[in-house]
């Protein structure tokens, strides 16, 4: 029988948010289904008209979602009754972290006219480096343990018998989460990348 130890190394990077990400919902109600349609897009246009006159390509602003939902209420005799429509519309922009370009669009959405609900996501826009340092670091893990269990049953490491990976995915959820006011003036935190690998190596 082949003698063998499996060992599953975890590793971990961090790098600088560079981006910004605005995730958004324009929300309103009306009585009339076509005139929740129509004011839906009139909020939606209105936002495009405010981030087009900061300085921002009015296409940058992304639909992400939209719906028109009945909305009931409970009535004097308990039974539920019509009260509208309701419209969503979410919504998504994405732009620097440096410099004064997130207040500036910030101040575009809060000033027009329907200004949606936010939150501000600071994100790293390519993750590819942290994720290869977190590889890395997953490798040295797992050598260090091997050696270390190799150590403690009083046997040597021979060759490495296989590799297995199972890349994680690209960057994390964002850690730093926060509205109008305290996003302008944060400095947010680093972001972490994981990564993990399993190797076996040849006991001698």
């Amino acid at each position: 029988m082949d003698r063998t130890i499996t060992v599953i190394g975890c590793g971990a990077a961090y790098a600088a948010p560079d981006s910004v990400v605005i995730n958004g919902q324009v929300i309103g109600t009306s009585n009339d289904y076509s005139e929740a349609v129509r004011a839906s897009a009139e909020a939606l246009s209105s936002l495009r008209k405010s981030i087009g006159e900061a300085g921002f390509d009015m296409d940058d602003l992304k639909t992400t979602s939209f719906s028109v939902d009945t909305v009931y209420r409970n009535g004097a005799s308990g039974d539920m009754e019509f009260s509208g429509y309701r419209y969503m519309h979410g919504i998504s922009i994405t732009t620097e972290a440096q410099g004064d370009s997130l207040g500036k669009l910030l101040q575009a959405l809060t000033s027009c006219e329907g200004a949606p609900e936010f939150r501000v996501s600071y994100i790293v826009s390519d993750p590819t480096e942290p994720m290869r340092q977190a590889r890395a670091a997953a490798v040295k893990d797992a050598k260090h343990r091997a050696r270390e269990l190799a150590a403690a049953a009083d046997v040597k490491l021979g060759d490495i018998v296989s590799i297995s990976y199972a890349s994680e995915g690209g960057a994390p959820v964002p850690r730093a989460r926060m509205m109008a006011a305290m996003a302008v003036d944060a400095v947010p935190r680093d972001q972490e990348f994981r990564d993990s690998v399993t190797i076996q190596w040849e006991i001698i």
